[in-house]
């Protein structure tokens, strides 16, 4: 079966991301990673907080994500640079996820040390964070730095993992779901003009749709498979924080993006 694995904070070393880098797991859920009063303070500075559009107006992130600037590096790294600023500002030093999340996944679950990246004098961003309102769906998609990110340093790593940290919840919709196909390049011909493939390139794959999750869950999937988030249909907006992992094995490294 198919199945996503689920731990409680406390019990973390239980998971194995094996299963999810290689794709015989779908996904991991860590129960309660971020306390729920800490999630409520982001949450309302993010909800006061200027955010950008993506996809005509269609998504509104805090903080650039690579994919949007995959021809503009200068762009992306000036962007990168003010949002290092901003993540500070929404998050206090002492309640800040981000590094925790690096040494959660890295140190504990791969067994080595994660770096932000770096490409020569210039720091990749940290993390994005993305706010989808009702009636907002993310469409059936992949994240795959190798392909989409071919002018960064670091579209070399082996493999990519998406860590998704949920700071507030809608009452309903915004579900993750993924499917067990893996991107290859003659899926192209099911791209649409925007953003995203059609539906229609997963309607015969398995798939696994996220558990319900809570403020502090965090989530980690392979984004090379692909996924898609329900539409909203709650009042309150869905925030998540988003970063991306990558590993070098061949010399024991993991580095970090958004």
């Amino acid at each position: 079966m198919w199945v996503p694995k689920i731990a409680d904070w406390p019990r973390i070393a239980e998971l194995n991301l094996e299963g999810i880098m290689c794709g015989k797991t779908p996904m991991a859920v860590i129960r309660g990673f971020y306390g729920k009063k800490e999630c409520r303070a982001a949450a309302s500075k993010i909800n006061a907080h200027t955010r950008t559009s993506f996809q005509d107006g269609k998504l509104s992130h805090i903080g650039p994500f690579l994919m949007a600037y995959a021809t503009n590096k200068q762009e992306y790294f000036k962007k990168a640079a003010a949002a290092q600023m901003v993540l500070g500002e929404i998050f206090p030093d002492t309640h800040d996820p981000i590094p925790r999340i690096y040494d959660a996944v890295g140190r504990t679950l791969l067994g080595c040390r994660v770096s932000l990246a770096r490409e020569s004098r210039d720091n990749y961003s940290p993390a994005v964070i993305r706010m989808h309102g009702k009636g907002k769906t993310v469409p059936v998609h992949k994240d795959n730095v190798g392909y989409e990110g071919r002018e960064y340093a670091i579209s070399d790593v082996d493999c990519q993992l998406s860590c998704i940290l949920h700071l507030q919840e809608s009452e309903s919709g915004g579900r993750l779901i993924t499917y067990d196909r893996r991107w290859k390049k003659e899926d192209e011909r099911f791209r649409n003009v925007d953003f995203g493939y059609s539906p229609d390139l997963v309607k015969h794959s398995r798939s696994c749709r996220a558990p319900a999750v809570g403020a502090g869950d965090l989530v980690i999937i392979n984004p090379g498979y692909y996924h898609e988030v329900t539409e909203i249909t709650g009042d309150t907006p869905r925030i998540t924080l988003g970063i991306f992992m990558g590993t070098y094995r061949r010399d024991g490294r993991v580095v970090a993006w958004a």
